[in-house]
Parts: C-alpha cells; sequence; structure tokens
C-alpha cells in the first residue's frame, strides 16, 4: 500500500476521460483525498486553499507548471503525465519531477508508483551556495569546485558529487543540483553501517532514461565523493577514478594547501584570481519580466563555477557584469559561460527559440563597472570587440 502521508492529491489534467479514469485508479488503490482540475490557473488556486501531497501534471503545457506550483507549494512531489513511452521528456524535467506515469500503464505501474514516490525524500530548493551551511567545516568554494572539476568526465563518466553523509557539499557535471542533491541522500542513506571504504550502487533519476551507476569512496570521516555514470561505464576506469577524487578531496578536508601538493592542475591552482567587466547586448529590448530571471540565472553560474560577482546590472539594452574568476581563467572564458549559460537557462524556464544575445561582447580586466561615459561609447559602437 502507498505510505500513509500521502493522502491529498491534485489531478492537473484538461483530458477529462483520462482525468476520470486517473481518479478511479487511485480510488482502487487508496484511501485518497482526490482534487481534479483542469488548468494550471485552477490548480494554484486549490493549493492556494489546501496544501496537497502529490499532484499528478501533464507535459503538454510544459515546465511553467512545475515553476508555478512549486512557488505555491515548495515541498509538492510532482508526477508526469505523459502519453506514451515514446514521447521525449525534455530535460528540464529531470530532477524536478518525483516520478513519470505513462497514460496506457496507468491501471499496471500506478500503485508501484505512487509507492516509489512516496518514499523519495524531498530536496530542498536550490541554495545559493554551493556548500552546505552549519557542517562544522569551512571550505573554499572556488578550491572545493575546482577540485571537483578536476574529474574526468564525459559521455559514460557524467557527475561527481561531493558530500557529508546524505548532506550535499558541491558537486560537478552533468546532473542538476536536485539530482545531485538526490544522489548524496540515496548514498548518504544507504552508507550507514558499510564497513567498506566504498560502495557501487544504482539510482533511477525521474525523467532521465534507465538507471545509473553510483560509484562511491569514502574521504574522510563522513564525507563521501560519488562517481554517477552510466552502467555501461568500464568499472575499472569509475573505481580509479572515484579513489583519485578522493584522495584530492582529502587533502580539502584535512586543510592542506594544495598549491604545494600538487592536486591541483588545468590552471585550477594557487593564483591571483582576476577580475573583469564583460557587457554584452540582446538582439531585442529585454522584456522586463526577464530582467530577475536573468539575474538568478547568472548568479546560479557563478556559483557553480567558483566565480564571484560583484556587480550585476541588467537593462533592457545592456547586460554587464563585473566577475571575479578562477584562477586560470580569462575574460573569453567568462563571457562564453554567463552569455550561453544564461540563454539556455531562459530558453528553458521561458520555453523560448531563437538567439536571445547579439554576436560578440566587451571585455576588460577591471574590477569595477564602466562609467555611464563608457558604456555610452559601446551602446553607440557599431561593432563589438572582444577581449
Amino acid at each position: 500500500m502507498p505510505a500513509p502521508e500521502l493522502k491529498h492529491v491534485l489531478v492537473l489534467e484538461p483530458d477529462r476521460p483520462f482525468a476520470l479514469r486517473l481518479l478511479r485508479a487511485l480510488s482502487r488503490i487508496g484511501n485518497y483525498d482526490i482534487s481534479m482540475v483542469p488548468t494550471l490557473k485552477e490548480a494554484c488556486l486549490e493549493l492556494v486553499q489546501n496544501d496537497q501531497d502529490l499532484a499528478f501534471i501533464p507535459i503538454t503545457e510544459g515546465a511553467k507548471i512545475i515553476r508555478s506550483l512549486r512557488a505555491v507549494q515548495p515541498n509538492l512531489r510532482l508526477i508526469l503525465v505523459t502519453p506514451s513511452g515514446d514521447d521525449e521528456i525534455p530535460v528540464t524535467y529531470s530532477g524536478n519531477v518525483q516520478g513519470v506515469l505513462i497514460k496506457s500503464l496507468v491501471d499496471v505501474e500506478l500503485e508501484t508508483l505512487v509507492e516509489n514516490v512516496a518514499r523519495q525524500p524531498m530536496v530542498p530548493q536550490r541554495r545559493e551556495t554551493a556548500v552546505a551551511p552549519n557542517l562544522g567545516h569551512s571550505f573554499d568554494t572556488a578550491l572545493l569546485i575546482a577540485t571537483l572539476q578536476e574529474a574526468r568526465l564525459g559521455r559514460l563518466l557524467q557527475t561527481v558529487v561531493f558530500a557529508r553523509g546524505s548532506k550535499l557539499l558541491a558537486y560537478w557535471g552533468e546532473l542538476n543540483e536536485r539530482e545531485a542533491a538526490a544522489v548524496a541522500l540515496h548514498v548518504g542513506n544507504g552508507w550507514v553501517g558499510n564497513s567498506m571504504p566504498s560502495r557501487l550502487q544504482f539510482i533511477h533519476l525521474p525523467a532521465r532514461a534507465g538507471d545509473l551507476l553510483l560509484f562511491t569512496h569514502i574521504v574522510a570521516d563522513s564525507f563521501l565523493v560519488t562517481i554517477v555514470a552510466l552502467p555501461e561505464a568500464p568499472l575499472t576506469e569509475v573505481r580509479q577514478q572515484a579513489r583519485r577524487m578522493a584522495k584530492k578531496l582529502t587533502a580539502v578536508v584535512e586543510g592542506r594547501v594544495l598549491a604545494q601538493t600538487g592536486l591541483l592542475g588545468n590552471g585550477f591552482g594557487a593564483g591571483q584570481r582576476p577580475s573583469f567587466v564583460i557587457v554584452w547586448r540582446p538582439e531585442e529590448p529585454l522584456p522586463t519580466h526577464l530582467h530577475i530571471p536573468l539575474r538568478r540565472a547568472i548568479s546560479r553560474l557563478a556559483v557553480a563555477n567558483a566565480c564571484v560577482l560583484t556587480h550585476v546590472q541588467v537593462q533592457a539594452d545592456l547586460i554587464q557584469l563585473v566577475v571575479t574568476v578562477p584562477p586560470g581563467r580569462d575574460a573569453s572564458w567568462a563571457a562564453y559561460l554567463f552569455k550561453n549559460g544564461s540563454e539556455q537557462t531562459i530558453h528553458h524556464e521561458f520555453e523560448l527559440h531563437g538567439g536571445l544575445w547579439e554576436t560578440g561582447f566587451y571585455a576588460t580586466e577591471s574590477a569595477e563597472p564602466l562609467s555611464d561615459a563608457e558604456l555610452g561609447l559601446f551602446l553607440d559602437s557599431s561593432s563589438e570587440t572582444a577581449a
């Protein structure tokens, strides 16, 4: 039977015949208080009036459903309903739903699916730092992420996750933060009582095809590093990579100076962290409703890539950043990161298409933003100059 805490269920489904079919199937497997609505607006109103434990949502309206429902109730569990198993699930759903239901299999898989969703702990919303607070250790965020960036990732070895117990500290690779946090929870909860230095597990993340292989190695005390890989990855390579990263992270945990041990290569060792002012322009005047989401996207990119933002200016006709980057990184790297990364984020969140930014950018090494006069020259210029 489903976990008893899932009592209130919201069904957001414009297809009324299927909504009634789902309601009957839910009634057969448990005693649920079910609310059935056809539109997103009605679903949000229902959440305002009554908290729900679980909601079924259609794939047809895009990821805006997730943003809207979670804005009202952040801890709401979500099951994505898709017409058939052949439909491709957009990557924006990865890590943001707790399960996927194929309509034709509602009478076969619903009970097992609901049980699995009930057992999943809800991962908190994205934090503004890459290191979890109040852990009794103070890490240099840039140093920690730079260490993770040394993992040799690719198609088979996809992500490296660093955690203390079940609490995510930092990650690097293909998974998003919710997925990395889910990996940390899965590994940490299963580590209790483990007497071996390493462990092999598998996990299925909602909205991703197939299982993922997890190879975890202890770093020090309760610190764990996990390599997330496809099941066909050579186990010897996965094991070697986990042990290699555990050795490097041990130096971080123990507070040793990495520049002296030579553990940080690829330009991420000790050295000055340069600051750049970077300016670029949108192809069309940037709508006001995109200003705040763009700021947030830029801030998240900075945290995830060991950068420090000291100034962010978002206007209809220009974007200006002052950013301190990790040692070994230059203005071109930073401009590419923030221009392309923010464009991809806005495309995914708002389902936009086409280019958002003009080609090129202006950048110079500086810890201060450009003056109004300098910005005027930039706006008046008919050609952009890349540093």
